[in-house]
């Protein structure tokens, strides 16, 4: 049996009010929210948290594949997925790759994932996707884009919570939503009426009727249809014309009220909060996604749903929110207004060197005396003892041994907190702290790790661990 072993999702902490939007332009808003990144936040990063949560039950050892997509992707020539791969601590012989340029590429990698499992090529797949796109000034879609990011986990076997039954495609080419390479910061539109009438919704109402009849299902033995939309109008009209009933919870809720559309990541947070809504054994879950053409996947709920470890996915995150008060900070935080920072720099050698420490956030652990020490050192500070040591995986929990507000080093959150961390299981660093209320913060506070971007230096992106309240 292969399918889906585990689900994850992530939704950024900060929430921007579309009347706040509307009221800085002087035009019409529309009710609700869109989750926005954080400014040390990016799709890469965002993958990272979707992942480790999907992950929650696991060993990273056992991961065989890290798949990643995104079409804002903090590099156009480089691979995030290996990045991620580290970060989340998996072995070295494992499946990366990366999926881009099409909004469609999270359905494709999952695709991917399903047959690299059925001919056994890698088992056990991390499948993440995170968007993080740029609507333009005064337009529909600024009020409509959110963040955020879901992943699932691909293999066989018992632990399979989601049986796969097989898959649709259908292609499309039509100009709706572009953005050209090195070009375009953000996402543009020509003509939407005509794009979704004859563009989405007559290609999505196609393909789902068209799995339906290939897969010998009705509208009534579909348990959950899960489809992305551009918008809440066209989600509402899909429902109809295939003859779902979104008032008896059928229909998957596509996340519009107080996430936005996730582009690239929204199918597969939608999955995710599905499979957290308390499916049952035998529950037939549709899954479909359009962008030049539509997929549709079909899976089945197993026994092995309800055993899973609980996470936070989409509601848990959806529960632990702080309003974004400020337009300015959101159009910097978007790249609109651009801010002068100060010029930090990097070494592409020192983050080869140092990857273990500062992706995966490997410690050394004295063998004389059981010291936990971060960085790696090679004279234990305590016993003094020389190249006598374990290297480890640091814990991702702590408490605040010390902190401070530092109001002389210029960061896009002012003032920086700084913070000393004692992590669970031994270890004690020094980081950066992000997603917080300056009042809030206190000694003993437990915080959690996550890894975020610090700088961009000799043109590249800079990551490292911060730490945050606990979400």
């Amino acid at each position: 049996m292969v399918g889906i072993k585990s689900y994850g999702a992530y939704i950024p902490k900060l929430r921007l009010n579309r009347e706040l939007i509307a009221k800085g332009w002087d035009i019409p808003g529309a009710p609700g929210t869109i989750a926005v990144a954080n400014y040390d936040e990016d799709s890469l990063t965002m993958g990272v948290e979707a992942a480790a949560d999907c992950l929650i039950g696991f060993d990273p050892a056992e991961v065989g594949g890290v798949f990643f997509a995104s079409t804002s992707a903090p590099y156009a020539e480089k691979s995030a997925a290996t990045l991620i791969a580290t970060v989340l601590d998996t072995k070295p012989d494992i499946y990366t790759v990366d999926f881009a340029n099409s909004l469609r590429a999270s359905t494709q990698a999952l695709g991917a994932a399903l047959d690299a499992a059925q001919v056994g090529k890698a088992e056990n797949i991390i499948v993440t996707s995170g968007e993080t796109r740029v609507a333009e000034p005064i337009s529909t879609w600024e009020q409509t884009l959110g963040d955020g990011a879901g992943a699932v986990m691909v293999g066989s076997g018992e632990g399979v919570i989601a049986e796969y039954l097989g898959s649709l495609s259908i292609k499309d080419e039509i100009i709706y939503t572009w953005r050209r390479s090195e070009k375009d910061h953000m996402v543009r539109e020509f003509n939407p009426r005509v794009a979704q009438s004859f563009g989405y919704q007559k290609h999505m109402v196609a393909g789902i009727k068209a799995a339906m009849e290939k897969f010998d299902l009705t509208p009534d033995k579909v348990a959950r249809a899960v489809y992305s939309a551009p918008d809440f109008r066209s989600h509402g009209g899909v429902a109809k014309r295939c003859g779902f009933d979104p008032a008896s919870g059928q229909v998957q809720d596509a996340l519009f009220a107080f996430v936005g559309g996730t582009g690239t990541a929204q199918p597969l947070m939608m999955l995710a909060g599905a499979l957290q809504s308390g499916l049952k054994e035998g529950d037939i879950i549709l899954l479909a996604h359009y962008a030049d053409g539509v997929d549709v996947l079909v899976f089945r709920a197993t026994a092995a749903l309800e055993k899973l470890p609980s996470r936070r996915a989409i509601s848990g995150f959806l529960a632990s929110q702080i309003p974004l008060e400020s337009f300015a900070r959101f159009l910097r935080y978007r790249g609109i207004a651009e801010v002068p920072m100060p010029e930090d720099t990097g070494t592409p050698v020192q983050m080869w060197r140092d990857s273990r420490e500062v992706y995966s956030l490997h410690g050394s652990k004295c063998n004389q005396c059981g010291l936990v020490r971060f960085p790696m050192e090679r004279v234990c500070s305590r016993c003094k003892s020389r190249d006598d040591f374990t290297e480890i995986p640091l814990t991702r929990k702590g408490k605040v041994f010390t902190y401070i507000h530092d109001n002389l080093y210029v960061n896009a959150e002012m003032p920086t907190t700084l913070a000393v961390v004692d992590l669970e299981g031994g270890g004690r660093v020094f980081l950066m702290m992000t997603d917080r209320k300056v009042d809030e913060v206190d000694i003993g506070m437990e915080v959690e790790l996550t890894f975020r971007k610090i700088h961009e230096g000799n043109h590249y992106n800079n990551y490292f661990w911060k730490c945050r309240p606990v979400r």
